[in-house]
């Protein structure tokens, strides 16, 4: 009972989350609007002096599918957000790997996924072969996020080397 709520406590704070980087896109868009059609508003608002997303959004570099793309865009962009705003969540490559996984795994449930999260200059990869794959870029960090067949007899384990790497926001 208590898992539940904390899950749903997650689920709504994520949402949260989501929404506020929705309502900032939607600003800027206006924002640039305004400013293309050369009108100046006379009253800033608060958004104006502090922005909802501290860092730059992660952005999909490649991928098998759009649809899929924009799912791991979107998802990492949750997590990614999430761990700039809330320090005690999402702040570990452990913590964004199970929360993405989770939730491309309600979508896909037959399909096992292998997420790599690292800084952008420390390595490279591509994969470009696989059912499902997605690479998405933020300014400091890189996500590969790719899958295999799931295996009911094979138990895969996502305690990667760098599972307890502490994400480090500006």
């Amino acid at each position: 009972m208590a898992g539940a709520i904390i899950e749903l406590g997650l689920q709504l704070v994520f949402a949260g989350v989501q929404l506020s980087a929705v309502a900032y896109e939607a600003h800027q868009k206006s924002k640039a609007k305004n400013k293309s059609k050369g009108s100046r508003s006379l009253h800033g608002s608060l958004s104006d002096l502090t922005p909802i997303s501290p860092q730059p959004r992660a952005v999909l570099i490649s991928c098998s599918a759009m649809t899929f793309g924009n799912e791991c865009e979107r998802l990492v962009n949750i997590a990614f957000q999430t761990g700039q705003n809330f320090k005690g969540m999402m702040s570990t490559c452990s913590e964004v790997s199970a929360y993405i996984r989770k939730e491309l795994e309600k979508h896909y449930p037959d399909t096992q996924f292998h997420i790599v999260i690292g800084e952008n200059k420390a390595f490279g990869f591509c994969i470009d072969d696989g059912e499902y794959f997605a690479e998405i870029e933020q300014e400091r960090y890189r996500v590969l996020i790719f899958s295999s067949k799931r295996n009911a007899q094979t138990k895969a384990d996502h305690h990667d080397a760098n599972s307890q790497m502490s994400l480090i926001w500006k």
